[in-house]
């Protein structure tokens, strides 16, 4: 099974079973936020998701921001890959887009 089906599930908010933990700090002056939530599906597979954020001013379109999903337990299926790491929210966006395009 392909993390990305896992990945659509929980933006879509289609879990029920979650951990969130949130984090902030000050880092050169600016305010950083983490963002971990622990995902449990029900073929077993459990999915961390960490998102880190900066509330730096930026006139970008997608700031940079550091998105994470990793497997911490498989289920009857191996999910691929393992983790898998973003820069920001809008390659995130693509991934999810380019690999579901046929579903």
């Amino acid at each position: 099974m392909h993390l990305v089906h896992y990945a659509r599930a929980i933006l879509a908010g289609e879990i029920a079973h979650c951990d969130k933990k949130t984090e902030a700090w000050r880092d050169q002056g600016f305010d950083v936020e983490r963002e971990t939530a622990s995902y449990r599906f029900d073929d077993g597979v459990v999915i961390r998701r960490t998102v880190e954020r900066d509330r730096f001013p930026s006139e970008l379109a997608c700031a940079e921001c550091w998105i994470t999903y990793e497997v911490l337990t498989q289920g009857a299926e191996t999910v691929i890959p393992a983790n898998k790491t973003f820069g920001n929210a809008c390659r995130e966006t693509f991934w999810l887009r380019y690999h579901l395009a046929g579903d």
